[in-house]
């Protein structure tokens, strides 16, 4: 569990973001963190 969330907030440094708090803002929706990926 900790490698894939390390994962995520390396994936949102990498596009830009810098507030970590974002993680609830896009774990309230699954599709968040695709379409910021563009896999949607």
């Amino acid at each position: 569990m900790a490698a894939l969330r390390n994962a995520a907030i390396r994936t949102l440094r990498i596009t830009g973001v810098t507030n970590i708090a974002a993680n609830r803002h896009h774990a309230r929706d699954s599709t968040r963190p695709l379409a910021l990926l563009g896999i949607i």
